[in-house]
């Protein structure tokens, strides 16, 4: 009876539920919000939006798709992925979200939008599940239920941007604008943000980028910008570390990163030139590791006048109601 009684839950719990919202509203879930390394409690990077009854992910990291289904997100309602690069911790649960996705009852193809790349990126995704989707249709269509197999596809759209402060239209959608804004992450290039517009509420996610000024004008007038953040005294301590403890490969590596990420301060002058209301640091590399407190990691981010910020959790939210200016903020 025990049993039974577990596998019924774990049923409840992985069955996808209509999150009713009580008013029209842009709304953001934090479904990934760390960088490349292992952090308990945190998977890769990717940030779900939901706008005018759909689903729309910026990045789809390694543990994501989990965070989505556990918290029973309507993925069926998925129409777009959006890429902001094309390093692994972005791109690494593409596969399994489409999957998943789909086999919720996604009624039409993924669309994958991005930079150059992301027509390689859903070719090879859509060949390594093409046995997979065969087998499941064979085994669950019948009594009414399909797996039209069209609709389990990924299609790509790239998004080509000249300048490299340069913005494109990226995704129209009823009353939801998406704009790519083109940042600096080299040589993971091009590189992309996003802003999202929707009856008048605003979100522009950065994606993984140096300090990048064009930024802060692409955000302007937003409601809340999400920015990447990492404190380069923390990596430069974690790297010599590495290499005391005998590992230089590891050392250099990280020692690299500190060339095309933003710390925590800049991020803050970014948000302040951009007027948002709130301002969320995400892609924390630093967190879960001994010397990560928030206090050591954002300090001096208020030295440059007072800011509404905070560090982003997987299973953070925030809604944003049409017809009004509140920033809510909430968890799974």
């Amino acid at each position: 009876m025990v049993r039974v009684l577990t596998a019924l839950i774990a049923l409840l719990l992985w069955t996808p539920v209509a999150h009713a919202q009580a008013a029209d509203s842009l709304k953001v879930i934090f479904c990934g919000t760390s960088g490349p390394l292992p952090v308990v409690g945190r998977a890769k990077p990717c940030t779900a939006i939901e706008a005018g009854g759909a689903l729309y992910l910026v990045d789809v990291g390694p543990e994501s798709t989990e965070n989505l289904m556990l918290w029973r997100l309507p993925v069926a309602t998925a129409k777009a992925v959006f890429i902001t690069h094309l390093h692994s911790d972005h791109i690494g649960d593409l596969g399994e979200f489409n999957d998943q996705s789909w086999i919720q009852g996604r009624t039409q193809p993924l669309a994958l939008i991005g930079p150059p790349g992301v027509d390689k990126l859903a070719q090879g995704f859509n060949l390594a599940y093409e046995v997979d989707h065969g087998f499941r249709k064979a085994h669950h269509e019948h009594d009414g239920v399909t797996f039209p197999l069209p609709a389990g596809l990924i299609e790509p759209k790239v998004v080509t941007i000249a300048k490299p402060d340069g913005t494109a239209p990226a995704w129209t959608d009823g009353d939801l604008k998406v704009t790519a804004i083109r940042v600096m992450h080299d040589p993971a290039s091009p590189a992309y943000g996003y802003r999202f517009d929707y009856k008048g509420r605003s979100v522009v996610i950065s994606g993984d980028t140096k300090k990048w000024p064009p930024l802060a004008e692409a955000a302007k007038g937003a409601d809340v910008l999400i920015h990447e953040a990492q404190n380069n005294a923390m990596t430069r301590q974690l790297s010599m570390g590495m290499k005391a403890m005998g590992n230089p490969r590891m050392a250099s590596i990280l020692g690299d990163t500190v060339t095309y990420h933003t710390e925590p301060v800049e991020a803050a002058d970014i948000a302040r030139a951009a007027g948002v209301k709130a301002l969320v640091l995400n892609h924390l590399t630093q967190a879960g590791l001994p010397m990560f407190t928030p206090e050591a990691f954002a300090k001096g981010m208020e030295d440059g006048g007072k800011l509404d910020w905070r560090l982003a959790k997987d299973g953070m939210t925030i809604t944003l109601p049409v017809g009004s200016d509140a920033v809510t903020f909430g968890a799974y």
